[in-house]
This record gives structure tokens, sequence and C-alpha cells, in this order.
């Protein structure tokens, strides 16, 4: 993972996209971010790395589970209108069908192991600088405590955002979408670093921090 610089002036944040440092966020790339809902109140906890590794590979094969589970119906839908529209043929669509169901399930536990891999190898990184692990973390309209420490939201800054870019296809357009993965913030001398894929309730609680500590984008 590259270092990102860090921009004189009012924007010192630093900023990664898929590992890659970059210069600064412009508005449209603000708003292109996909943040979960507003919350006025959220309590997290820090997760252990065992934990964590745990909650993601449950998630990770619901989803895979989910996906594969439509894809599964719409294959033996066609080959099932193959069969019932051209008997003489459908026996081939059938065929057809099932080897396309193969290549795709062969497919989805390809993609699988690297996305397991790829979280194996982020997991060290993923883990740095966190408070200990139990650690309660609670935000609130009037600022964030992480254990004991209570920091009020003027006191806080964000240091460094690393995000996830990707792009989903829709329609014959594109779409480029962001998630923040995590935050270094700063109050003073002391550092906090929420993660989102090590908390407990990491989603809805490093967005809606991103939203306290970062003004709207302009248009």
């Amino acid at each position: 993972m590259q270092p990102a610089k860090r921009r004189p002036g009012r924007s010192a944040m630093r900023i990664l996209i898929n590992d890659k440092p970059v210069d600064a966020l412009t508005p449209k790339q603000e708003k292109s971010f996909m943040l979960s809902r507003v919350e006025p109140e959220i309590k997290a906890t820090v997760l252990t790395p065992a934990e964590a590794t745990e909650f993601y590979i449950t998630q990770t094969k619901r989803w895979f589970r989910i996906l594969g589970g439509i894809a599964l119906v719409l294959i033996v839908a066609f080959a099932i209108v193959g069969l019932v529209a051209d008997p003489m043929d459908g026996g081939f669509v059938a065929v057809g069908a099932v080897i396309i169901g193969g290549a795709f399930v062969l497919f989805m536990y390809l993609l699988l192991g690297h996305r397991l891999r790829t979280w194996n190898r982020k997991l060290a990184h993923r883990s740095e600088g966190l408070p200990p692990a139990g650690t309660a973390i609670f935000l609130d309209t009037k600022g964030l405590a992480v254990g004991a420490e209570i920091f009020a939201w003027p006191s806080l800054a964000i240091d460094q955002v690393e995000l996830t870019r990707t792009s989903v296809s829709s329609g014959g357009t594109t779409s480029v979408i962001r998630v923040i993965e995590r935050l270094s913030l700063v109050a003073g001398t002391k550092a906090i670093v929420l993660d989102r894929a090590m908390l407990q309730n990491g989603l809805l609680l490093i967005d809606n921090a991103w939203r306290k500590l970062r003004a709207p984008p302009s248009s």
C-alpha cells in the first residue's frame, strides 16, 4: 500500500482509493459515496481479528448463496422454457444450461477464494492502530466516545480516509461507487482509527462519523 500524500491547508486529509493515494476528492466523487442510513446514536465494539474474519466469511458466503440461488433459478427456468418451446432441441438447451450453471458455480467458487485471500492479506493493516479488542465506541450528536475517552466533534479532524472504488453497470450505463473502509482521526496529539470491517456496527459508525466531520460537498 502506497502512503497517501498530505495536502496543505484546510484539506490536510490524506486520501487512499483502492490503496492508491490521490490528491483530493472532488464534490462529484464525494456524491458517489455509498453511505449507510443516518443515525443520531450508534454503539460499536472493536472486534478481534478472528471475530472480524468470521463475520466477513459469514456475510460473504451469504451474499454468494443469494446470488447463486438467483442464478440457479434463472438457469432452470431457461432450461424448462427451452424444453417446452422446442421438445426436439430442448435436450440440447438443457445440457447447455447445465454447462452454464457448472461454469457459474466454478466462477463463484474461485471468486470467493480470491475475496478471502484478499481479506487475509489486508487483515494486518486493518488491525493497525485500532483500540484494543472489546473497546466500546459510541457516537452521538455531541461527539465520539472511545472507551472512557470522549471527544467533541469540533476537536476531531479526519487525518486519512481509505476508500474502495467499484463500477456497477445497469441499463447500458456505468456508475462509480465509493465505499469508506477506514477513517483515521486526530484530536490534538491523539490518533483514533476506525475500520469498517473490524468493528461491530462499523458501517454505520464510520459513515455517520464521516458525515459529522466532513462538510457536504458543494454542487
